[in-house]
């Protein structure tokens, strides 16, 4: 959560942020970091705060920078199998469908790197080539767990044999 609320008392502006629960004022910040202008303070903060947006899990990242994330994912996967653009833009659409469905909400869906701040794979996602050469994605519908048949029990004894 960022909350900034700006002061104007005379000829100086005051500012609290509320940065991740931590109440920051230009105050506090001047005691904590010594001499320096607000200005270039609340800069540093506010871009370390979105430096470190990225660096969640991919279930705590908010929409838009998931949105982010997929559109880098998107144009990797087009330079590494040359995709053409209108089969990138049919990848993006099906990634942002599937996104508002909430089947890329899962951390288990879709593989982050939270170091390098980027999507190594997105599971279910499967591509296959028509016949007019075009690359078509999709996703693959997740099967129900196999169950094994109950074993009928044996009637009769031990050592009976089958009757003819």
């Amino acid at each position: 959560m960022r909350v900034l609320k700006l002061f104007l008392v005379g000829s100086k502006v005051w500012f609290t942020i509320i940065l991740d629960r931590k109440i920051m004022s230009s105050k506090t910040m001047k005691r904590e970091t010594g001499a320096g202008s607000g200005n270039d303070q609340l800069d540093k903060i506010l871009e370390g705060g979105v430096n470190d947006a990225y660096k969640r899990p991919w279930h705590r990242l908010e929409r838009g920078l998931r949105l982010n994330r997929i559109r880098a994912f998107v144009n990797e996967e087009a330079t590494r199998i040359n995709l053409s653009e209108v089969e990138s833009m049919q990848l993006l659409a099906l990634l942002q469908k599937s996104l508002e469905k909430k089947i890329l909400n899962s951390k288990t869906t879709v593989i982050y790197d939270q170091d390098e701040e980027k999507i190594k794979e997105i599971k279910g996602l499967v591509s296959h080539r028509e016949s007019d050469g075009q690359l078509k994605y999709k996703f693959v519908e997740k099967r129900s767990a196999v169950t094994l048949r109950r074993k009928r029990p044996v009637t009769g004894g031990a050592g009976t044999a089958p009757e003819n």
